[in-house]
């Protein structure tokens, strides 16, 4: 999955944690039907349980586990209710497969039943965001006024407000909203990309200091790899990340293409994160995946370096995604491509 769109369901989930059901694991009731394989989704799953399946999805080993029974689950529910809480899970689904204008469409028809629906509005500024419509985005967030915290709806403001003006400034600006105060994890999530936007690694990792990767989202523990890699730490990567889940086979691509770049970084005589992500890649690439692209243009960035592939993905990943981090992306691509010229 595109790491833009970790990103949006993480903050959505983070930033509106009052306006969310609980997040804690979910267990099935005893009753509940659900094949061993985790293949069948329960018919007899309520919305609240679905409401954190979706919730769990942002986390490790479980972003696309679920996903397409979550789907036509939720898209039989809208059909027969179309409620304002079964249509913002139904978008916020839909956004993870990239279906913007279907998502747009469902959190547009919440927002007429609904019009001061949180949730909904910064799903889509966050969907707006990601396809570089920032004025758009910018609206949504600007609606939040009021109804959550003045700084969650400041950190939406500004995040837009990084992403295509100045970020030093964006960054700046949300550090005096704080003022010390107690921020979200999803606060913080953005300061420190901002600050890893702005090459200051060590104020990147400090704002995400008191974080536990284990409970973490994956956009949070890939950024947080990130730093490390740029800290030139990357045994502390693989140290943290190889440890996140027992089954290995289940890590999200994002996290593998971390493992690989520490393990190729210290030159590792097993070379066994990037086997695994090559198998990764093969099978992505056979698919014709355009909804790992970042991750493939990356792999063929710094893992597997290849001008012609690194660029291909890149320009797949620009169709769909258009961030400062994609637009970053593109560029690099580009600049392998010219060393050849």
């Amino acid at each position: 999955m595109h790491l833009s769109i970790f990103k949006s369901v993480a903050f959505i989930t983070l930033c509106l944690t009052t306006f969310a059901l609980s997040a804690a694991p979910f267990t099935p009731k005893n009753d509940a039907v659900i094949a061993n394989s985790n293949s069948t989704l329960s018919a007899s799953l309520s919305v609240e349980e679905i409401n954190t399946l979706v919730t769990n999805s942002q986390y490790v080993g479980q972003t696309e586990r679920l996903q397409g029974l979550l789907k036509t689950r939720l898209a039989q529910l809208y059909k027969q209710t179309p409620s304002s809480k079964i249509g913002y899970l139904y978008a916020r689904v839909l956004q993870k497969e990239h279906l913007f204008n279907e998502a747009i469409d469902i959190a547009n028809n919440v927002l007429i039943k609904e019009p001061q629906h949180s949730n909904s509005h910064l799903l889509l500024a966050n969907i707006f965001m990601t396809q570089g419509k920032f004025a758009q985005a910018k609206k949504h967030c600007v609606a939040l006024i009021g109804h959550v915290s003045t700084i969650t709806a400041s950190t939406c403001v500004l995040d837009v407000q990084s992403q295509h003006e100045s970020v030093l400034d964006s960054y700046q600006a949300l550090v005096k909203i704080i003022n010390n105060n107690q921020t979200s994890l999803a606060t913080n999530h953005v300061l420190s990309e901002m600050s890893y936007r702005l090459n200051n690694y060590k104020q990147a990792l400090s704002h995400l200091q008191s974080v536990d990767l284990v409970q973490a989202p994956v956009s949070l523990i890939v950024l947080w790899a990130d730093i490390q890699i740029a800290l030139n730490q990357p045994q502390q990567v693989l140290n943290t990340l190889s440890v996140l889940l027992p089954d290995k086979g289940n890590l999200e691509d994002a996290i593998l293409l971390r493992l690989s770049i520490a393990e190729k970084k210290l030159n590792k005589r097993d070379k066994k994160w990037q086997n695994t992500m090559a198998q990764r890649v093969t099978l992505r690439e056979l698919r014709k995946d355009s909804f790992h692209a970042s991750d493939l243009a990356k792999y063929y960035l710094d893992v597997q370096p290849n001008r012609e592939k690194a660029l291909y993905w890149a320009h797949i990943n620009w169709q769909q995604a258009k961030m400062s981090t994609d637009e970053q992306l593109l560029i690099q691509a580009k600049a392998m491509q010219r060393d050849t010229l």
